[in-house]
């Protein structure tokens, strides 16, 4: 038997044989063996006190046999009065187990599961045992189980009738546009919650259905478009976001959006149309004047993104990134004094910025000040040693300090992070002028 099984329950030491259980005593006792089974088969109080009442008595004579082992008993026994020993073993070689008194129950096991008894049960003296059926508790649990279905049913009838009355809201709310529109709100929302907690798939899915749900607003396209442009699929953010202008072209945040998918496909021109529209749309967005400025930087027209970096700043932009940009953009346009103070400024309230000292190293060499350029550069390379840039003009200073070897390596390593053909073009020219000098040095 199983370690949590009560075939038998003996009484306590000290119950006399000849002693019978009051009537209240064996309602008792039967109540605690119900309990044990309570949760099971789902009873309740009532029917623990129902089951307790319908217990049947049955008297036995001394040496007469009450339960065969091997017996499928379903029935839980209580001895009310004598002495009930229980035998283990085939006939002829069975032996003595225990005695069970007054109090004693017997049958748990083969009452709930319909097991095989394991013992055989034998009167040794007059004895008056008190028995539950098993087909008592089955009934109880055919009956529970048809009041179950009934509230089932009439569930699903309530259920259906509300299905239908909101089934005939829904289509009302979905001929008028102000209801499409509050519609939306509940997928916009699960959307949202869905991409805090990471679930794409769903995220998907609900900005899909704001969307088809009120097309004219741009707001559910424009969420569809930055999650797919955060996840790599740029084409899928292109569409989405084309679309939240077909039907939205007022939609300033589409027009940056699409912006920076076209500046970083390298689409500059397209990328400064896109953002000047934002900002025609709704001026004074930091964020949109930044863009806009780097775009413009790459496209060389250096005082316009000067002019808009400055704009940017003025709004409230983050200043560390903007500053960086600024002081790139003037060291490109060639005021080199203006880089520095740019450059500068960035290290002031944030002293660990690798991009303001590989500004300052670059200015440096170009001012030709190679012995000032190089403790930038270093430092810059020990905060970030992957820019190609940073590697490049520290091989300039290094060669117009006439270190060969340290500007090869320094050149070489340029070479290995650039990631732009106009950048390892410049790096290749360097390095040919090196490798030749190299060459005629080793002639000599």
């Amino acid at each position: 038997m199983g370690e949590n099984e009560r075939p038998y329950t003996q009484a306590p030491i000290g119950n006399l044989a000849s002693a019978r259980l009051s009537p209240a005593e064996a309602h008792d006792i039967v109540r605690q063996r119900l309990e044990w089974v309570a949760s099971r088969w789902n009873l309740k109080p009532a029917d623990l006190y129902h089951l307790a009442r319908q217990t049947h008595t049955c008297h036995y004579a001394p040496g007469e046999i009450i339960l065969p082992s091997g017996v499928r008993a379903d029935c839980l026994g209580l001895v009310m009065r004598g002495e009930v020993a229980a035998h283990v073993g085939q006939r002829g070689s069975t032996r003595l187990v225990f005695l069970l008194l007054p109090g004693s129950t017997f049958g748990e096991v083969m009452w709930v599961s319909g097991e095989p008894s394991q013992a055989t049960l034998q009167a040794v003296t007059q004895c008056e045992i008190r028995f539950l059926r098993r087909a008592d508790l089955q009934v109880l649990s055919d009956r529970q189980r048809v009041d179950r279905q009934a509230a089932k049913l009439w569930r699903l009838v309530r259920g259906g009738g509300l299905l239908l009355v909101a089934w005939f809201v829904l289509v009302l709310a979905l001929m008028l546009p102000a209801g499409r529109k509050a519609l939306a709100i509940l997928p916009m929302s699960l959307g949202q919650w869905c991409n805090g907690q990471g679930y794409d798939s769903c995220t998907r899915q609900a900005w899909q259905v704001a969307a088809n749900l009120t097309p004219t607003d741009p707001n559910p396209r424009v969420a569809l478009g930055t999650f797919f442009f955060q996840h790599g699929n740029v084409a899928a953010a292109e569409q989405a976001f084309e679309a939240a202008i077909a039907w939205a072209p007022d939609s300033p945040e589409a027009y940056n959006n699409l912006g920076l998918i076209y500046a970083q496909q390298g689409k500059h021109e397209r990328a400064v149309e896109a953002f000047q529209k934002a900002l025609e749309l709704e001026p004074g967005v930091a964020a949109t004047e930044h863009n806009l400025a780097l775009s413009l930087q790459h496209l060389h027209l250096y005082d316009e993104a000067i002019a808009h970096y400055q704009a940017a700043l003025a709004l409230g932009g983050p200043q560390n990134s903007m500053l960086l940009n600024m002081a790139i953009a003037y060291l490109e346009a060639g005021q080199l004094d203006k880089a520095v103070d740019a450059a500068q400024t960035a290290l002031n309230s944030k002293p660990d910025l690798a991009p303001a000292y590989a500004v300052l190293g670059a200015v440096y060499v170009e001012s030709r000040q190679p012995e000032k350029a190089l403790p930038n550069l270093q430092r810059a390379i020990a905060l970030d040693a992957s820019s190609s840039q940073t590697y490049f003009y520290l091989g300039l200073a290094y060669k117009s300090l006439g270190h060969t070897a340290e500007a090869t390596a320094a050149l070489e390593q340029a070479l290995v992070n650039a990631d732009d053909e106009v950048m390892r073009v410049r790096i290749r020219r360097s390095l040919g002028e090196l490798y030749g000098a190299q060459e005629q040095s080793t002639a000599h």
